[in-house]
Order: C-alpha cells, then sequence, then structure tokens
C-alpha cells in the first residue's frame, strides 16, 4: 500500500490468480525501493558511496512502477 508522494488514489497494480499467485504486475523489492527514491526524486541508477565507501545504487537494478504516479 501506498499514498502520498503523487501516487495516485483509488487503484491498484497488477492481478492475482484467486488470491494465490501473480499473473499480471510483479513488483519485486527492488522494484519497490525504485518506486519509492524515485517519488523522493534520488537517482536510481547513480552510483552512490556508503560512509564506508562501499558503492551502490539506490534501487539496486529495480525499475520504478511509474503507472501509479
Amino acid at each position: 500500500m501506498l499514498w502520498g508522494g503523487g501516487v495516485r488514489g483509488g487503484q491498484t497494480h497488477g492481478k492475482t490468480d484467486r488470491g494465490i499467485a501473480i499473473t499480471e504486475g510483479k513488483v519485486t523489492i527492488p522494484d519497490f525501493n525504485a518506486t519509492i527514491a524515485h517519488a523522493l526524486g534520488l537517482p536510481l541508477e547513480t552510483t552512490v558511496f556508503a560512509p564506508n565507501k562501499r558503492p551502490f545504487t539506490v534501487a539496486d537494478k529495480g525499475k520504478a512502477i511509474t503507472i501509479i504516479f
């Protein structure tokens, strides 16, 4: 469930097979993180560095679900 941050209310994303198996619009954890980062205006593809100098990307190869905005 998401709200605020430009997300349009009253909508659903994806479909399930009688509520059990995802049949359309599966969202992975990296996709969910990328969607939140997108809403915050964070750079998804830019490599940033943690305080210990470890490189990472905010979305970890996830793709933002922009259709909900």
